[in-house]
């Protein structure tokens, strides 16, 4: 005769433990589908603006300076000036080839309302007579130092955007920011160490243009907004390398 074993007592879980269980883990779905929600926002609204290649000759837009007769600008006291609601951080250097660098920036909308960064490379698809909202931006590559003026730029890179060119826009919402990166050419970057100088401090300082629709001519100028941080650059074996940020 096969030996029985004795009945086992089932346990039943009480109902207010089972619906507290549940209670917990519909929560943590919840939270974690929250989590991939946010993040997934997040890696699309957070992009990179790459402006590190040159734009070809025939993308660069029209000569001279807008507004420009004989050499110089016409009008260029009488602009309407305005500020950008702009926050500019430099976030890292690195190294490119024949010792040039790639310069990550972080622009910040700091403002109340939308912001729309001129993002386009063709400045001449944009500053075509009778677009509508011309608006050319720069990022300028300055050594810090009292005197200001194109000699002391290292790099400018310009952006346009228009309303009549589709996609040449990126929108910053309140709060948003964009990582852009920025050219600098390693012998621009030695010629701006004067004398025996041995570090430069470069800023990143940008501005915009607002173009009239008709004519190629300066409606409106911004104020400057400067990054809030600066790259150290030093003198190592005759050639420039970036210490900070």
């Amino acid at each position: 005769m096969r030996p029985t074993r004795p009945a086992t007592k089932v346990r039943v879980m009480p109902s207010s433990f089972r619906i507290a269980s549940y209670a917990v883990l519909t929560i943590l779905l919840a939270y974690s589908v929250a989590m991939r929600a946010q993040l997934a926002a997040t890696s699309q609204l957070s992009g990179v603006l790459d402006l590190t290649e040159k734009a070809p000759p025939a993308e660069q837009g029209f000569p001279g300076i807008p507004g420009a007769s004989f050499g110089g600008p016409v009008g260029a006291k009488d602009t309407s000036r305005y500020q950008l609601p702009l926050e500019i951080q430099i976030l890292g250097v690195s190294s490119r080839n024949k010792g040039d660098f790639a310069i990550e920036i972080a622009v910040r909308n700091a403002g109340s309302l939308d912001f729309d960064l001129p993002s386009s490379r063709n400045l001449t698809s944009v500053e075509k007579p009778g677009n509508k909202s011309q608006r050319l931006f720069f990022f300028n590559l300055r050594p810090v130092t009292e005197k200001r003026g194109d000699a002391e730029r290292i790099e400018v890179i310009a952006t346009g955007g228009s309303a009549s060119v589709p996609n040449s826009f990126t929108r910053l919402a309140p709060g948003e920011t964009l990582r852009v990166l920025l050219p600098a050419s390693g012998e621009t970057v030695k010629r701006a160490f004067k004398d025996s100088a041995q570090h430069v401090d470069v800023r990143v300082v940008c501005n915009e243009w607002q173009l009239e629709e008709s004519r190629y001519f300066i409606r409106a100028s911004s104020d400057e907004a400067a990054s809030k941080n600066i790259i150290e650059f030093v003198l190592r074996d005759g050639q420039p390398v970036a210490q900070r940020p």
